[in-house]
């Protein structure tokens, strides 16, 4: 009886040792890597209504976020928008198709740090609610066909990026975020040539608010 005892205690000590010694081991820092689509409405309204037919354009790509134990999290995300329409210009305020066929295509590079805010019921509640701010470099290209020296655009530039959404873990290892994000790229277009459609609507920032859904890969 005394063996079976001690079988039985050395069984329960080997268990809760291995549940500690678990529980020690979970990394601090953890990588996610993740896809992500968006549909982005742009700042520039009328550049993008006359050009390419809408304000709003898709946009796909993936990153990476690292998660703290703090709740901390820093992500950097690649994105991509190919775009195809006709130039235009503007007279009085009235904008022309000139039937010349545009395309346009973007790449912003956004880097996003922010927090996530704990569920103390994080197994009943699987959402988890997040906010962030950050940086991005923006890469704009613009061609068509009978090209003008002037008429090219091919710019990089700066910009301001902040985002809020939610997260729900769908299982242990996978997570479907929802949030909006807002840009702002100043000075990017229209700023370089006086006699395109930007610049004689007077827009200038190649921002805007993006609605974007991410799968995530990981805890």
């Amino acid at each position: 009886m005394n063996v079976r005892r001690a079988a039985c205690a050395a069984v329960a000590l080997t268990l809760f040792g291995s549940h500690r010694a678990s529980a020690q081991t979970t990394p601090r820092l953890q990588f996610r890597p993740f896809a992500v689509v968006a549909l982005e409405r742009f700042t520039a309204s009328t550049t993008f209504d006359a050009t390419l037919g809408s304000t709003f354009q898709p946009l796909w790509g993936g990153g990476v976020e690292m998660t703290t134990r703090r709740n901390l999290f820093v992500d950097i995300a690649i994105t991509h928008m190919a775009s195809s329409g006709e130039r235009a210009f503007v007279n009085n305020g009235q904008v022309f198709r000139l039937g010349i066929p545009l395309h346009a295509d973007l790449t912003p590079i956004e880097l996003t740090a922010g927090y996530r805010f704990p569920s103390r019921r994080r197994r009943r509640h699987r959402i988890i609610p997040y906010v962030g701010a950050g940086v991005g470099w923006y890469r704009y290209h613009e061609t068509s066909d009978f090209e003008v020296g002037s008429e090219e655009v091919g710019v990089t530039h700066a910009g301001f990026v902040a985002v809020a959404g939610a997260e729900f873990r769908v299982t242990r290892w996978i997570g479907i975020t929802g949030d909006a994000q807002y840009t702002y790229v100043p000075g990017i277009i229209g700023g370089t040539n006086a006699t395109s459609l930007a610049s004689l609507a007077g827009e200038s920032d190649l921002g805007g608010i993006a609605a974007r859904v991410r799968v995530i890969f990981g805890r």
